[in-house]
């Protein structure tokens, strides 16, 4: 089965060539890589033209977020019937035998929507950074769940959500499910996607014998800068609005107070930077009641997972 392997980008050069090395020498036959460039400002592109020119490599002008750059990708590789879709972030190093164990569990289990490897941390590869999850939505809570620590021989086991950070899943799912949800832009998309996964009537599994390492958030903490407290409560809210069959306010207040009370409790910092904190959580809280999704700062309400994009990305 041919798999396409999405990788975006935001600068981060460095990483994105390490982890284009590593599977330069993964052992999969059937795969393409595809590289989506969000507008980096530090050569990222033609570095990865001119040392791989077996990458395929899609520009777009702007930094879409997460979602919207991701998907992009994904339609490039639904569009040309690959049936797999590989998403991993650039901050990661694969082995070389990862994607075969990944790709051997999928296919012997059709009920497998999503399937993911143990990943550990990149600077200590035996730390296990993500190996399990859970999820509370009367807290509004998504964890990971590491108390399993699997050995390489172990069988694959079910999750309720599994990281963006390297996932793959069936081209029929994403059909299905539209890919992911660009309201959310980034952070909570990947527990969303889990949770519609599961609605749609897939499982999604973690294979141990299936190993990456991750450099824990170098792309993340780009991205969301001094935005993470925003985007944390307000994309909780939305995906308690969007999975909450019944007790949605109750969840909902819980989250506002906890979240309105944390820089409050921390008398360690400056009381300029708890009241920016404070400020950005109000401003995530007032834009889920007005329906304000997307991008930090857009004043226009997204009424479905579609967005406004700039000119086609650009073919290598």
């Amino acid at each position: 089965m041919n798999v396409a392997i999405v990788i975006l980008i935001w600068n981060g050069k460095k990483d994105t060539l390490e982890c284009l090395a590593s599977l330069r020498a993964d052992a999969y036959l059937h795969k393409q890589i595809i590289v989506v460039d969000n507008g980096s400002t530090d050569g990222s592109a033609d570095e990865i033209r001119a040392s791989y020119p077996e990458v395929t490599v899609l520009q777009n002008k702007a930094n879409l977020g997460f979602c919207a750059g991701n998907n992009i990708g994904i339609e490039y590789a639904l569009n040309r019937g690959f049936d797999y879709v590989y998403l991993l972030n650039n901050d990661t190093t694969v082995e070389p035998r990862a994607l075969t164990h990944l790709m051997q569990v999928a296919e012997a289990n059709p009920r497998f929507g999503i399937v993911a490897p143990v990943m550990h941390d990149y600077k200590g590869t035996r730390t296990i950074w993500f190996a399990g999850s859970r999820i509370n939505l009367r807290r509004g809570e998504a964890v990971h769940d590491n108390s399993r620590q699997p050995v390489r021989t172990d069988a694959p086991y079910t999750v309720p959500w599994i990281t963006g950070c390297a996932l793959i899943a069936r081209a029929d799912l994403l059909r299905q499910l539209g890919g992911l949800d660009e309201r959310y832009f980034l952070s909570w998309e990947d527990v969303d996607l889990g949770l519609r996964t599961t609605k749609a009537g897939w499982e999604l599994a973690v294979v141990p014998a299936a190993r990456i390492y991750h450099k824990g958030g170098q792309t993340s903490g780009r991205l969301l800068g001094n935005s993470r407290d925003y985007y944390d409560v307000r994309n909780r809210l939305l995906l308690l609005k969007t999975h909450c069959q019944t007790g949605y306010h109750r969840a909902a207040l819980y989250v506002i107070a906890r979240n309105l009370a944390r820089p409050l409790r921390e008398p360690g910092r400056k009381l300029s930077d708890r009241f920016s904190d404070l400020r950005r959580i109000l401003a995530g809280i007032r834009d889920h009641l007005l329906g304000r999704y997307g991008q930090a700062g857009s004043r226009q309400p997204l009424e479905s997972n579609v967005v406004n994009r700039p000119a086609p990305c650009r073919v290598a």
